[in-house]
C-alpha cells in the first residue's frame, strides 16, 4: 500500500462548497496524514510594485478563508497548514507549489454539471493532469460511500507504450484509497480483440460484430491470455478475481458504464509521458473519458514520468 503522509488540497476561493477539502480531510483522518490547504490567486493590475498593498490584502483575505476552513478539522485532531500565492497563469503557480510541497497526493475540485452528468474539465485541470507528477485526485461535489469503492483501469501488455510498472501503481493506489475508508477495490480491463481488429468489419469506434467459428476461438484464446495478464497485476495487490472484469470494447465507450455498475466512488487511471516529443499527454483514452465519468478520478503517473515544466 502507498504511504500517504501529506495531502495538498487546492482550494477554489470563489466556490461556495469545498468537496476537495471535505474529501481530503476524510482521507487524512483515516490515514493519519497532514493536510495543507493552498490558494493561488491573481488579479490583473496587482502584479506591479505599486500595488503591493492591495496584493497583500488579497492574499491575507485568502489566508483567512483557509484558516476558517481549517478550524473545525484541527479541532478533530487533523494537522492542517495553509499557504497562499499570487501567480499567473494559475496552473504554473499550482505546479510550483506541488513541486515544493513534496505532497504524496494532490486533491482538487473539478466542476460538475448535474443536468448532463458531465464534468467540465477546465484548462487548469488539463495542465495539471498533463504535467503534475504527483497523484492527482479530481473530485466532484458528490459524497463518497461509507465504504469507498475504487475502480482500477488497467492495461496489461503495455499497450500504447504504457510503462510496465504503471498498472501496479494504479492497483496500489486503488487498494490504498479503498482500504483507507473500509471499502473495496475493483479492476477492469477493456480491449478490442485482435481477431476482429484485423478484419474490415471491426474497427475502433464501430460496434463489435459477432464472430463465429475460428474467429470465436481466437477471441476466447485472447481473452484467457489477457485474463492471466490482468490477474498477474491485480492479484498481488489483493484485488480478487470476483472484483476483476474484462470487457470487449473501447474504454472510451465502456469505462463510465463499468464505473456505474460497481458504484465506484473513484476511478484510478494512468497517464503517460512521451518525452521524445517534449510534451506531456494524458493519452487519448483518458482525455476522452474523463468528462463522462460519474465519479471522482485519480490520475497517477509512472515513476519515470517526465515533465516539461516552465520553471
Amino acid at each position: 500500500m502507498k504511504q500517504i503522509r501529506n495531502i495538498l488540497t487546492i482550494v477554489d476561493p470563489t466556490a461556495t462548497t469545498q468537496p476537495a477539502v471535505a474529501k481530503a480531510m476524510q482521507l487524512a483522518k483515516s490515514l493519519h496524514a497532514s493536510v495543507e490547504l493552498f490558494v493561488c490567486d491573481f488579479r490583473a493590475g496587482l502584479e506591479v510594485p505599486e500595488a503591493r498593498g492591495a496584493r497583500d490584502a488579497l492574499l491575507e483575505h485568502r489566508r483567512s478563508l483557509l484558516e476558517e476552513l481549517s478550524r473545525p478539522h484541527r479541532k478533530s485532531g487533523i494537522q492542517v497548514t495553509v499557504d497562499v500565492a499570487f501567480d499567473n497563469p494559475l496552473h504554473e503557480g499550482l505546479l510550483k507549489k506541488i513541486v515544493s510541497s513534496h505532497a504524496d497526493l494532490v486533491v482538487k475540485d473539478t466542476h460538475y454539471h448535474n443536468l448532463i452528468r458531465r464534468t467540465l474539465i477546465s484548462n487548469t485541470d488539463w495542465h495539471l493532469i498533463r504535467s503534475c507528477s504527483t497523484p492527482l485526485l479530481l473530485v466532484k461535489p458528490t459524497h463518497w460511500s461509507s465504504q469507498l469503492r475504487t475502480l482500477a483501469a488497467v492495461d496489461p501488455g503495455h499497450l500504447a507504450d504504457k510503462p510496465a510498472a504503471l498498472d501496479h501503481i494504479i492497483c496500489e493506489w486503488s487498494v490504498t484509497l479503498a482500504k483507507a475508508l473500509n471499502g473495496e477495490a475493483h479492476a477492469v480491463h477493456m480491449y478490442l480483440p485482435t481477431a476482429l481488429l484485423i478484419t474490415s468489419a471491426a474497427t475502433v469506434g464501430m460496434p463489435m460484430v459477432v464472430a463465429t467459428g475460428a474467429e470465436q476461438q481466437l477471441i476466447e484464446d485472447e481473452r484467457q491470455a489477457r485474463l492471466k495478464l490482468v490477474q498477474a497485476v491485480t492479484a498481488p495487490h489483493g484485488i480478487s478475481a470476483d472484483s476483476t472484469r474484462l470487457m470487449l470494447g473501447s474504454a472510451v465507450d465502456l469505462l463510465s458504464e463499468e464505473a456505474e455498475r460497481v458504484r465506484a466512488d473513484i476511478v484510478v487511471m494512468g497517464a503517460v509521458s512521451r518525452s521524445r516529443m517534449k510534451r506531456i499527454f494524458v493519452g487519448n483514452t483518458a482525455e476522452r473519458v474523463l468528462d463522462h465519468l460519474p465519479c471522482d478520478v485519480l490520475i497517477v503517473k509512472p515513476l519515470d514520468f517526465a515533465t516539461d515544466l516552465p520553471f
